[in-house]
């Protein structure tokens, strides 16, 4: 099996520019007409995936599974290909593409995800459904309804659609097509894609193991410019030994025989002798890569492999360009692009071509930096980000209590995103694995001051977006690292935040502990918002299990904010108000609810900065209000209002809520297929945010 050859991960028109996911490529497919006699154009068949390179080798008998395995009677089929980067995935789903040309007449679709953008399956829909002739005018604006559109356009059909780089079975689940015989290869590296083998779709998963010894010969004589067949048949059996049947590996080997190389095998293979480190995520000393990285690294100009070490150890996949003169400089950069190592991503960003390649910049760090060196590197670079994160936090929240010192942390630095809070977002979007990997790393090496500013500065993303599996992490470490830091004020604030994800991951006696130590530490304190705060989140921990007491906290949090002369606590204030609803209205006491929740909505709109969000979600539980005191088309109307703000700012989990409230609206009012559409949306969206509660909707929609 050829090897998938580090490069940019997104994909180029045929036309020309910068698609975002989605290749456009298309090829006119005429039938014969019999009538007629003669050929005539009878509509385009989209042909979106490349052909595969000439030197494909090997994987002949998934080739011939697949082939045996479709039937255009058939309901359509999800396969994914298993296996590390760099084992083949993308060069096998192209030989499919092109050995089944014909069998695909509907043509063939091809969407890949990126990993750090915020992208789901509606945009790789809406892609589609330009590509399969519908004008953008007429795409449905209802992400519902673009799915229904798309699975009409394929009923019919037999489509191939490729789908990589997907990390989450939604992301596979809504792109299957409608046409019986279709099918779907998949090209993931999640583990949690196993998920789509148990569900509607039952998919199945085939492994791509290493090549064996002659398809990998096969390879490499492929690659190489030089004639394997006059080598030293030692020195090439050396090579292919080392690459252990690892494509990226062969295709590296391949490559320094035909640009840059030594000259012979023999004299690589005495070169890769010589080399004695290894790559320590790779199999034992005989099988690594290191000795493969190596040879190319050695050959970097001092500057560059500086720069390669440096990012190396940085803890997350990207690294801001801003962030570059922190450690080099672009000279530096030009090198390791042109060597294949480095690449430039949209943002822009810069991150390693394989993780593997990433791997051996690390341990020749280790190697080769003295501990105060990379320690004095790792801080400039995590003082940059925090200053890049801290512009993003606060034109995304805009003045919002925090314990991190902005104006000191950003005095005299220039905002890379000019106060544009949508520009912010969609950054902290794309940053979303190097933030949590950023607070793991930071707490893990002792450096706790920056784990706790960059956790709580990362809960702007949060917020909006609840990816609760990382804000608990990111939270509590955070808590405890500025426990460790003696930050009691960062503690105390980080406490109550995290009580928010480990409710919703129902970690309900974890997230009470932190809250009692947030009210600990805030009684201690001269911070009268801060204390406010944190009597708003016991109080919303208290809400279902308790109401009347979480009255009581919101009372307090109301009381709190009123005391304080800080701006900010008329927000505050009409937050407890908002929330002291809410729990009457769990109380059952439907009529003070309302009040409480009219209220505080007037309040929100009517501050300077009007709180569009928590004004959205205040309109939910304003309808579940006219709900519960028997006013149904009232709570009918406020919910779909509700749901219509939140969709459009972009709050998809508070969106969900709001759907599954109005789902149980629908359900009383007996109107069922309303109560499902709901129902699959807020699932949707639950799944695509890793939340437990798309579980319990989808044994509720089996139900």
């Amino acid at each position: 099996m050829n090897a998938d050859t580090p490069g940019p991960r997104h994909t180029r028109s045929s036309v020309g520019g910068d698609v975002h996911g989605v290749t456009f490529q298309g090829e006119r497919f005429r039938d014969v007409s019999v009538n007629l006699g003669h050929r005539e154009p009878e509509r385009e068949r989209p042909m979106q995936v490349k052909s595969p390179p000439h030197d494909f080798v090997n994987r002949e008998s998934l080739l011939d599974w697949i082939s045996g395995s479709l039937d255009s009677a058939s309901a359509p089929r999800v396969v994914v290909w298993e296996g590390p980067r760099g084992i083949g995935k993308t060069t096998l789903i192209r030989k499919v593409a092109e050995a089944q040309r014909e069998y695909f007449t509907g043509g063939q679709l091809s969407f890949e995800y990126r990993r750090g953008h915020y992208e789901d399956h509606d945009q790789a829909i809406t892609g589609f459904l330009r590509t399969l002739g519908v004008d953008t005018a007429a795409i449905p604006s209802d992400p519902a309804l673009r799915a229904k559109e798309y699975l009409t356009r394929t009923r019919g059909h037999r489509l191939l659609v490729v789908v990589e780089g997907a990390w989450e079975p939604a992301q596979v689940r809504a792109l299957v097509p409608g046409g019986d015989g279709s099918l779907v290869l998949v090209s993931g590296d999640g583990p949690d894609l196993g998920e789509l083998q148990e569900d509607s779709t039952g998919a199945q998963s085939r492994p791509l193991v290493p090549l064996s010894a002659e398809p990998a010969r096969g390879l490499l004589e492929s690659r190489a410019s030089i004639d394997l067949t006059r080598e030293d048949p030692a020195a090439v059996g050396q090579l292919l030994e080392v690459c252990a049947g690892l494509p990226l590996a062969i295709a590296l080997v391949g490559g320094r025989l035909c640009r840059s190389g030594p000259g012979t095998a023999a004299d690589l293979a005495a070169e890769v002798r010589r080399t004695r480190s290894t790559l320590r995520a790779i199999g034992d000393p005989r099988r690594n890569l290191d000795v493969i990285f190596q040879t190319s690294y050695q050959a970097l100009s001092p500057g560059a492999s500086c720069l390669y070490r440096a990012l190396g150890e940085w803890p997350g996949a990207l690294l801001d360009h801003d962030l570059l003169p922190v450690v080099g400089d672009t000279a530096a950069l030009d090198e390791l692009v042109t060597a294949n190592v480095v690449e430039e991503t949209d943002g822009p960003a810069l991150r390693f071509r394989h993780d593997l390649i990433r791997t051996h910049a690390r341990d020749r760090a280790e190697a080769e930096d003295s501990p105060e060196e990379r320690h004095r590197r790792l801080v400039a670079l995590l003082d940059g980000y925090l200053v890049r994160i801290g512009f993003a936090e606060r034109a995304a929240r805009g003045e919002r209590l925090r314990t991190v010192d902005l104006d000191a942390l950003l005095d005299g630095e220039t905002d890379p995103f000019r106060g544009d809070t949508e520009h912010a977002r969609a950054w902290l979007l794309r940053e979303r694995p190097t933030l949590l990997a950023t607070v793991v790393d930071s707490a893990e090496r002792g450096l706790h001051g920056h784990a706790h500013r960059l956790a709580e500065l990362a809960t702007a993303l949060y917020l909006d977006h609840r990816f609760v599996h990382d804000w608990a992490v990111t939270a509590t470490l955070g808590a405890d690292s500025a426990r460790l830091a003696g930050d009691a004020a960062a503690e105390a604030r980080l406490s109550s935040l995290a009580s928010r994800p480990l409710t919703d991951l129902g970690r309900l006696a974890e997230a009470g502990e932190r809250l009692d130590r947030a009210v600990e530490l805030a009684a201690g304190l001269e911070h009268p918002l801060l204390r406010a705060s944190v009597w708003e989140f016991q109080g919303r921990h208290l809400t279902a299990a308790d109401p009347d007491a979480a009255v009581a906290a919101f009372d307090r949090c109301v009381e709190a904010n009123r005391a304080s002369d800080d701006p900010n606590s008329v927000r505050g204030e009409a937050l407890g108000v908002l929330y002291r609803g809410n729990a009457h209205l769990a109380a059952g006491r439907a009529e003070a609810a309302a009040a409480d929740i009219g209220d505080a909505i007037e309040r929100l709109r009517a501050l300077d900065e009007p709180d569009h969000r928590m004004v959205a979600r205040g309109l939910v539980w304003l309808g579940s209000a006219h709900a519960a005191a028997g006013r149904p088309q009232e709570a009918t109307d406020t919910l779909l209002a509700a749901v219509r703000r939140l969709r459009s700012g972009g709050w998809h989990y508070y969106e969900a809520e709001a759907r599954e409230l109005l789902a149980d609206h629908y359900e009383r009012l007996g109107a069922a297929g309303e109560a499902r559409t709901h129902l699959e949306e807020a699932e949707r969206h639950f799944r695509a945010l890793g939340s437990p509660r798309a579980r319990e909707l989808a044994d509720r929609l089996g139900e």
